[in-house]
């Protein structure tokens, strides 16, 4: 593991403002994510996902934690469905392609959402009718007060609208670093009601549309 000094931060935000973070270091297993929070020469430390939801006005006084934890895995599998474990520095918007390639269906609603598949429990990830706890099975987070992994059930994580325990009673408590969904293999259950998808269905003139249609 590797702490750089006055890194720049333009490759690791979406709107590529280019300032600078006194220490840095990438995060890629849950081990050295441990090991870094357990360090307190760096002190304060800000983590860092996707980038897409943070707007940089000054350079960061302290260490910033890029989370780039990767894999995508199959925890349980039969003929109609699959549980898929995804780390939470996988690209969102590259999984919901990835479960295309593969015909899983559940989150074909949700492409071209920005981030990555670690901030979707925070605020419930949602589009065109379909929301992350839809197919929601459960996620491990790492809590920063005992440096332990727990498992989170989809009550546990206690959905709304754009919400979750994460963002409220649990908010700055917990690194989550992975996500379970629940994702059909065949008979999908196809949310089209939603106007824009019925109106861009019309104008492709598909009648029987797939997975791969609504996306």
């Amino acid at each position: 593991m590797h702490i750089e000094e006055n890194k720049s931060l333009k490759n690791y935000n979406t709107f590529g403002i280019n300032h600078y973070a006194r220490h840095f270091v990438t995060i890629t297993s849950v081990n050295q994510l441990k090991e870094i929070l357990k360090n307190k020469l760096y002190g304060q430390k800000l983590i860092l996902g996707g980038g897409s939801n943070m707007l940089l006005t000054k350079d960061v006084d302290t260490l910033v934690m890029h989370i780039n934890l990767k894999g995508i895995s199959i925890t349980y599998e039969d003929e109609n469905f699959v549980h898929l474990k995804i780390m939470a520095g996988e690209n969102w918007h590259e999984l919901v392609q990835f479960c295309l390639s593969k015909d899983y269906g559940g989150i074909e609603n949700l492409s071209l959402i920005p981030g990555n598949t670690g901030a979707a429990p925070i605020q419930n990830i949602g589009a065109y009718g379909v929301e992350l706890k839809d197919v929601f099975l459960s996620c491990e987070a790492l809590s920063l007060n005992t440096k332990k992994l727990q498992n989170f059930s989809l009550e546990e994580c206690a959905f709304g609208y754009r919400n979750s325990i994460f963002k409220n009673r649990e908010k700055g408590n917990y690194i989550i670093t992975s996500v379970t969904l629940k994702l059909t293999k065949k008979n999908h259950n196809t949310a089209v009601a939603y106007g824009a998808i019925q109106e861009e269905l019309e104008a492709m003139q598909v009648v029987k549309p797939t997975i791969q249609d609504i996306s």
